[in-house]
């Protein structure tokens, strides 16, 4: 733990548990300031923090990195920060533009529902279920329309 960040802070015993808790396992955390900075205002206005993982439910089963996060997901949760787990199921209906080599095949609506069934149960074994949020980017992606993605893809070379 920096001990410069946390004396420069005037930090309650609890925020400095959740830090050395965050930090546990962890060869880096950029930018650690802004990280310390939220635990704290965090306690002290008693809100919790949203933490967010979106996958997009390519594959029937999540892979063995994924748990890396989710460890530190449920750390979060047991500090009584909010969980949220994302499944991007309008992402893999259209096919993901991003792959390095190639892009993702768009998947069937069924694909998508029986392999987010399966994302989220696959986490669950990790991630207290009474304690996380499940959402699906189609939520406001669906809503944007031609147009919206349109303006919106505008905004980004």
């Amino acid at each position: 733990m920096n001990q410069a960040l946390v004396t420069k802070y005037p930090v309650t015993d609890k925020t400095r548990e959740a830090l050395a808790v965050t930090l546990r396992g962890c060869e880096e955390l950029i930018p650690q300031e802004d990280w310390l900075q939220k635990l704290a205002k965090s306690e002290a206005t008693g809100v919790p923090l949203r933490i967010k993982l979106g996958l997009d439910p390519t594959a029937p089963d999540i892979h063995i990195g994924h748990t890396v996060v989710l460890n530190k997901m449920r750390q979060l949760q047991d500090l009584g920060h909010q969980v949220i787990f994302l499944i991007g199921d309008f992402t893999s209906l259209i096919g993901d533009p991003s792959g390095r080599n190639s892009t993702r095949p768009p998947l069937t609506p069924e694909q998508i529902k029986a392999n987010a069934e399966t994302y989220y149960k696959q986490a669950s074994l990790v991630l207290d279920p009474a304690k996380t949020e499940i959402r699906y980017n189609s939520e406001w992606s669906l809503p944007l329309g031609s147009m919206g993605m349109i303006q919106l893809a505008a905004k980004y070379t």
